[in-house]
């Protein structure tokens, strides 16, 4: 018996330093969970979320299921404004093999809430974590009914336990260790980004064009007795950095303006990109690094005009993986 558990423990060792080489999630794969940074259900908004299930097999199953079929267990974590911490709730849906399901947050999850979900891939029989790398989702935030503002892609976690393309009917558990928990440690699922990057935004304020812009970001930690500290570095056009900090408890929605007042004067290079009506128009970009893993997404628009854009943010590095001393992400099931 204690060879068995040795054998165990080095297989998965072995796979843990295969996997974790490339072990990220990457936007618009398939994957085994889905993460949404940014779901919006309070009054006068909605989120309409979509998740398709891309694998088409058919294969009839001894237990009266197809290899295709799959359970899905979505978790939102709303944000509680009044209490400052994130409530947990749970809602239990089924794919066909094929299968495609879109919904509104605010009646999938009736709390009336903002904050972020997670969707993970669970066996139909015993509704048990499994690898099903075959998963892809995509977001739509609108405002007022259905009129869009912006749409963004989730963070595809993949797992890298058993066989992730097989189209057997003998599914395979994520939770290797047996601890209850989806641990995002390159093996059982991708690991969490170590910094997440916003690319470009436009310097807040000003008139024709006016822009506007908020900043979402979930944090891995959902403890409501522990905050998430970050780190932001702002960049302008002339490679001029600022630094400022923050911390959150597992949600954190606003305007950049509230991590830092240099958004709206920038002082970068004003002849770099000078609108139609030669009025220059400042950008810069965000370098996020924090205690907890976090992911993030980016919304802007032009006061008084059609023009909204929004997307989730790149990223680089594995939180809690190789060289990294932080412990990776770890999410209840």
């Amino acid at each position: 018996m204690k060879f068995a558990r040795t054998a165990l423990e080095l297989a998965i060792g072995t796979l843990a330093i295969a996997a974790a080489a490339t072990a990220q999630p990457v936007v618009g794969q398939t994957a085994s969970a889905l993460i949404f940074p940014l779901f919006d259900s309070t009054p006068n908004h909605g989120t309409i979320i979509t998740v398709t299930n891309s694998n088409t097999s058919r294969i009839s199953c001894r237990n009266g299921f197809r290899s295709g079929d799959v359970a899905l267990l979505y978790t939102y974590f709303g944000f509680d404004t009044t209490r400052g911490f994130c409530r947990e709730f749970n809602l239990e849906e089924t794919l066909t093999p094929g299968d495609t399901l879109t919904v509104f947050a605010d009646q999938h999850n009736p709390e009336m809430e903002v904050g972020w979900l997670w969707v993970e891939a669970r066996d139909p029989e015993s509704f048990d974590p499994i690898t099903y790398n075959w998963l892809v989702g995509s977001a739509i935030i609108v405002d007022t009914g259905t009129d869009f503002l912006f749409a963004y892609k989730p963070y595809a976690f993949r797992s890298h336990v058993g066989d992730t393309e097989s189209d057997s009917c003998d599914h395979v558990s994520t939770d290797v260790n047996g601890n209850g928990r989806a641990d995002f440690d390159g093996v059982e699922y991708d690991f969490w980004p170590s910094r997440i990057i916003l690319d470009e935004f436009f310097q807040e304020g000003g008139t024709n064009p006016q822009f506007e812009n908020q900043l979402a970001l979930a944090s891995c930690d959902i403890n409501f007795a522990h905050r998430t500290s970050v780190s932001a570095l702002l960049f302008n056009n002339r490679e001029t950095r600022f630094s400022r900090s923050f911390d959150f408890e597992c949600f954190f929605r606003a305007p950049l303006h509230d991590i830092s007042g240099i958004v709206r004067n920038l002082g970068g290079d004003p002849n770099e990109l000078v609108a139609g009506n030669g009025r220059p128009i400042q950008q810069g970009w965000l370098d996020l690094v924090a205690s907890d893993a976090i992911l993030g997404v980016f919304f802007q628009r032009i006061v008084g005009t059609g023009f909204a854009a929004g997307t989730q943010l790149d990223f680089d590095g594995q939180f809690g993986g190789p060289g990294d001393s932080r412990e990776p992400c770890s999410l209840p099931h």
